[in-house]
C-alpha cells in the first residue's frame, strides 16, 4: 500500500468514528455546574467526534431530560444519552474513560 492510500485511509476511518454527545444537565445559578460543563468542552475539545450540549432544567426540554434520566440533582452528565456522572468529577482522565467507552 502506497504512503497516499495509507493516508487516504486514516482520513477515512477518522470521518467513520462515532459520533459521541456530552449533555451536561446544568441549572442557573449552579455554581458547580459551570466546571462540570468547562470539563465536558475541554475534554471534548480532545476528539474530531465528540461534541458538548448544555441542558438547562429550568426549561422544558431540559426539564423532560432530567426526568426522562432520573436526575434529581445537577450537575449530571449523560454521554450519548446515558447518564454517566452526577455530581462533580474530579479529574479530566475519568471523562476521557468515558467517552472513549461511549466510542
Amino acid at each position: 500500500m502506497k504512503v497516499a492510500e495509507k493516508i487516504r485511509n486514516k482520513k477515512n476511518n477518522k470521518s467513520n468514528e462515532k459520533r459521541v454527545i456530552i449533555e451536561v444537565i446544568v441549572l442557573s445559578g449552579c455554581s458547580q455546574c459551570i466546571p462540570a460543563a468547562e470539563m465536558a468542552y475541554r475534554v471534548a475539545s480532545q476528539y474530531n467526534n465528540v461534541d458538548v450540549t448544555l441542558v438547562n432544567v429550568t426549561t422544558p426540554e431540559g426539564e423532560l431530560k432530567a426526568k426522562s434520566l432520573g436526575i434529581t440533582t445537577v450537575p449530571a452528565i449523560a454521554i450519548n444519552g446515558k447518564l454517566t456522572f452526577i455530581g462533580n468529577i474530579q479529574a479530566d482522565m475519568i471523562m476521557h474513560d468515558a467517552v472513549r467507552k461511549a466510542m
